[in-house]
């Protein structure tokens, strides 16, 4: 099996170990994937919904690895057992679902030795929530799918809180940190959704004054921070 984009980056961030657990692992490609190129021994393939369930089930079988990947029904981290799994993947939902997720499930992911991430949207609020909550951000790329660009990120407990400068909830430190390729292009992509809300915005009264220029401010930050990549 070949992974593409952000599934292929997903799986390169996921160290070798024994056990691998995937939240909302739809068709399983991710276990089958990582147990085929023995980057983990055995996988649990976790999702909320029977659906996804029953076609993972499917998949695993026509790949021959049912005695090394199990799937399992129930929401978020509930099906995993404490200290059960090396590493946890958590992908291709919300950021806001992802922290609540692993908010839910805390003592089930702080032993872990890595937490793979790939929120859909609300990425702010997911960075936000990991560093107040005590987690690091080891890793983070950004893959690209047509025309989307999808960020994959690396956390670990660390049992600190911390506060980062707010533009670094929208843009990963460590993007910058390696010069990510596709950065420039992603934080483009990001004014260019403010300008609209800000434009929206407009209309709204006196009352969204604040707000909007809080989103024009961080329109300019970000604009600097574009052209600084150049």
């Amino acid at each position: 099996m070949e992974l593409k984009g952000r599934l292929k980056l997903i799986a390169s961030k996921t160290i070798k170990c024994d056990t691998v657990c995937d939240i909302g692992t739809d068709h399983a490609y991710i276990p089958i994937y990582l147990v085929k190129n023995k980057i983990c021994k055995r996988a649990i393939a976790c999702d909320v919904k029977e659906g996804p369930i029953l076609f993972a089930k499917k998949h695993i079988g026509y790949s021959g690895l049912s005695k090394y990947i199990e799937t399992r029904l129930g929401d978020g981290l509930d099906p995993l057992g404490e200290n059960e799994a090396n590493v946890v993947i958590i992908a291709g939902m919300g950021g806001y679902l992802i922290s609540r997720i692993m908010s839910d499930g805390l003592s089930k992911v702080i032993n872990c030795d890595n937490i793979v991430l790939q929120p859909m949207n609300e990425l702010e609020c997911l960075r936000k929530w990991l560093y107040e909550t005590g987690f690091d951000i080891v890793d983070e790329e950004l893959a690209r799918e047509g025309e989307k660009i999808y960020n994959v990120i690396v956390a670990k407990w660390i049992g600190k809180p911390s506060v980062k400068d707010e533009v670094y909830y929208h843009f990963g430190e460590k993007l910058f940190e390696r010069r990510d390729p596709l950065l420039k292009d992603f934080i483009e992509k990001k004014i260019n959704t403010y300008k609209k809300i800000v434009l929206k915005m407009e209309d709204m009264g006196p009352e969204k004054d604040e707000l909007r220029q809080h989103y024009k401010s961080l329109i300019d930050r970000f604009k600097r921070m574009a052209e600084e990549l150049d």
